[in-house]
C-alpha cells in the first residue's frame, strides 16, 4: 500500500486518506482516525494493441454512514487510479444484471457514473 494521500471534503471540510493498493488495483479510503470509509476495486482489462483499461467493479464510500457521499472523495479516487495506474477507467452501465466478474451500479452509482462520464473521468 502507498503512503496515503489526504483529502479534504468538499463540504464537511473533514480529512480523509486515499491508500492505494499497488498489486490489487483497490484505493482504499479511511478517516484520520483510521476508521473504513470504504473503497474502490478495478479489475485490470488486457486489450489488444495497446487498449488495456480498468474496470470498475465494486465501489462504495458510505461503510462509516452517508456524511461522507458528496464529497468530492469518489472524483478523487478516480483521478488518482487514473495518475497510479495510467489505464483509462469504465464501468458497467446501469442494466439490472450483476456481470461475471460482479461489476453491477447500485444506489446512487448510476448517476455518479454517468456525472463522470460526462466529465471524462470515465469511459
Amino acid at each position: 500500500m502507498t503512503s496515503p494521500t489526504p483529502f479534504t471534503c468538499k463540504k464537511n471540510g473533514q480529512t480523509v486518506f486515499i491508500h492505494v493498493a499497488e498489486d490489487d488495483y483497490v484505493i482504499k479510503v479511511t478517516t484520520d482516525s483510521g476508521q473504513d470509509v470504504g473503497m474502490m476495486e478495478f479489475r485490470f482489462i488486457e486489450g489488444d494493441k495497446g487498449s488495456d483499461a480498468l474496470k470498475l467493479i465494486w465501489a462504495y464510500l458510505d461503510k462509516s454512514g452517508p456524511k461522507y457521499l458528496d464529497q468530492g472523495i469518489g472524483t478523487e479516487c478516480l483521478k488518482i487510479a487514473y495518475e497510479y495506474w495510467g489505464y483509462p477507467i469504465f464501468a458497467e452501465d446501469d442494466h439490472g444484471h450483476t456481470s461475471n466478474d460482479g461489476g453491477h451500479p447500485t444506489g446512487d452509482a448510476p448517476t455518479f457514473l454517468e456525472k463522470k462520464r460526462q466529465q471524462g473521468l470515465i469511459l
